[in-house]
């Protein structure tokens, strides 16, 4: 209930869960975990993507914060300078 509240006012949510894993199951996806960072482009953020679906499963919920996250003083009007100057923001 808490996070429908603070994403119906805007807020910046951070979400805590966890997760104990057994070594067996542990190891072989830090293998392949490892070997995705490797990868270069586009390729490394799906497959970095889909080992993270594959983990975050099952999890216990922990907490959640949220922050209100105001943008710096001049932040809107350098945004629509940069608009106007045909730059894609």
């Amino acid at each position: 209930n808490h996070l429908k509240t603070y994403g119906d006012e805007g807020l910046r949510t951070l979400v805590c869960a966890k997760l104990v894993l057994d070594p067996r199951e542990y190891g072989p996806w830090n293998a392949r975990f490892t070997e995705a960072r490797k990868l270069i482009g586009d390729q490394r953020a799906v497959r970095m993507a889909e080992l993270a679906e594959e983990i975050e499963r099952d999890l216990e919920f922990v907490g959640a914060s949220a922050i209100e996250d105001k943008l710096q003083t001049g932040v809107p009007e350098c945004v629509e300078r940069l608009r106007l100057a045909a730059l894609k923001v």
